[in-house]
């Protein structure tokens, strides 16, 4: 026994143990004092940014009921029925419950200046029943929660500005209150307008369908939880929930985002994995030296252990020449282990080109947009020079798929990626799909002015393409916005300006450029 620990063989074996054995402890306080906890964190951030594009979408809705609400309220047929009663207004409009299904609408109120219900028709939430009524009788009382909370804000309100917000009696919903003017925007103010759209049904399928979370909006049963939460149903799944302030006051409704865990699962899995190869590694090398120690001199052995000590360093990624240069075994695996080398940086380069580009259009994707964005602010920021972003969408492109077809759909996407391709090709500059018909780009070093010169050129040209659509071609709407120096926006601050701008564009008829700052 004692000859066989002074045995080389021996003493190799017992060392690669106490290695193997350090290694999986070192491996597995790695994974529960590190690794775990940082992928947990990592987790927290996407359940935020999924609970924030969950906000977004939700007041993106909140601005679509606005925008319809504003169009009623600002038509002179309903300036007119508020002054008259003119029944015929009612029949031709809100007789039945058509209009509610066809805008995914629960109720529409005119009230008197004073906030007082001067006609309301909609569906009862627990019947379904369509009732109108004058004022709120047996048929009518289900709507009360709403005329309060529009009683309340009316009372509170400038003439001329809107108001939006959730309520959840009698149902979850958005309720949307425009003061009722003279097409113009002119007075003098003759009622309000309230329109509500139940925040269930055909409004979540949207908001799922927009971005592509599994969206559920609940009234939350204890208003005194934390704002922001996070948890992990099981090894595959997890829920963020937040929490929306909505009328009568002191309610809340709650935000839930269900969402896959499969980056931990998938880092968990990749570590077991390497640790189970570095196991075999260490037990095959143990066997091949046991194997080839007579036959092998010691000395080319601590060599080429020192070149393998050399090599998992981070900093040393590439062979040391002059093991290149050997002409013996230990040269070809030096060569070759440098061709892996090699092939791994090419593999790493095309899969970064793969996870940033679309595939369809070849532009960039979101992924890649936000980190150029981001880049582009922070050079702003170094440079004390303005950054511009253009927000891009194809008018009436679902009506074009529904038309002429998926196929047709795609290709129109391609043929406008290339224009765009073709206008935004500056240093700096960057375009990218970032929805299913919407694109952004980023130009660094843009003024205003010339961004909107920019887009007015991308717009015209779009439109000289002359693709078909319904009697018409295809255009396109663009929002820009600037940040500036002067007033600098971070990358949400600037997207949400340019996508207000876009939908000013959208409803002032579509085929055109506006800035941000046409809106305040």
């Amino acid at each position: 026994m004692r000859s066989a620990l002074h045995s080389l063989r021996y003493r190799f074996v017992l060392a690669l143990l106490g290695v193997l054995v350090i290694a999986l402890i070192a491996l597995a306080g790695f994974t529960h004092i590190i690794l775990k906890p940082e992928l947990l964190r990592s987790e927290d951030l996407l359940a935020q940014e999924a609970l924030a594009r969950a906000q977004r979408a939700i007041d993106n809705e909140a601005r679509h009921l606005d925008m319809l609400t504003k169009d009623w309220a600002t038509w002179d047929d309903s300036y007119q029925f508020m002054r008259d009663g003119n029944p015929h207004y009612l029949a031709s409009n809100i007789a039945d419950a058509t209009i509610f299904e066809d805008a995914d609408l629960s109720a529409i109120a005119f009230l008197t200046p004073a906030g007082q219900l001067f006609w309301l028709s909609g569906l009862d939430p627990q019947t379904g029943a369509y009732h109108a009524c004058a004022d709120l009788d047996a048929r009518c009382r289900w709507a009360r929660p709403y005329l309060d909370a529009s009683q309340a804000r009316i009372a509170h309100s400038r003439v001329g500005g809107g108001m939006a917000w959730l309520q959840t009696h009698p149902q979850q919903a958005l309720v949307s209150v425009q003061p009722i003017l003279h097409s113009d925007g002119s007075g003098p103010l003759a009622g309000w307008l309230a329109m509500v759209r139940p925040m269930n049904g055909p409004t979540l399928t949207k908001l799922r369908d927009s971005t592509g979370l599994a969206i559920s909006v609940l009234r939350a049963s204890h208003p005194g939880l934390e704002a922001l939460s996070v948890q992990r149903l099981n090894d595959t799944a997890m829920r963020a929930t937040t929490f929306l302030a909505a009328s009568p006051p002191g309610e809340r409704l709650a935000l839930h985002v269900e969402l896959p865990r499969q980056h931990l699962a998938s880092r968990l899995k990749n570590l077991a994995l390497g640790q189970t190869w570095t196991i075999g590694l260490l037990v095959v090398v143990l066997l091949v030296v046991l194997l080839l120690l007579e036959r092998i001199v010691l000395r080319p052995l601590r060599v080429f252990a020192a070149f393998t000590r050399r090599v998992r360093r981070p900093e040393r990624t590439d062979v040391p020449a002059p093991l290149l240069a050997r002409h013996d075994e230990i040269g070809t695996l030096a060569r070759h282990f440098q061709q892996l080398i090699e092939f791994q940086r090419q593999q790493k380069a095309e899969l970064v080109d793969l996870s940033e580009r679309d595939p369809l259009t070849g532009l960039a994707n979101r992924r890649r947009f936000d980190d150029h964005l981001e880049s582009a602010l922070a050079a702003e920021r170094e440079q004390s020079q303005s950054t511009a972003l253009l927000v891009i969408d194809i008018d009436r492109y679902k009506a074009f798929n529904d038309r002429y077809g998926h196929p047709a759909g795609d290709a129109c996407l391609r043929q406008l990626a290339g224009v765009m391709n073709t206008h935004f090709e500056h240093p700096g500059q960057l375009v990218a799909r970032t929805g299913g018909e919407e694109f952004m780009a980023v130009l660094p070093a843009t003024t205003q002015a010339s961004a909107l010169f920019t887009a007015d050129r991308l717009r015209a040209a779009i439109e000289a393409l002359a693709i078909p659509h319904s009697g018409q071609v295809v255009t396109i709407s663009v929002g820009v916005a600037c940040s500036t120096p002067e007033r600098p926006l971070n990358a949400d601050g600037l997207i949400e300006a340019a996508d207000q701008a876009l939908y000013a564009a959208k409803a002032a008829g579509r085929n055109r450029t506006l800035p941000a700052e046409s809106l305040e």
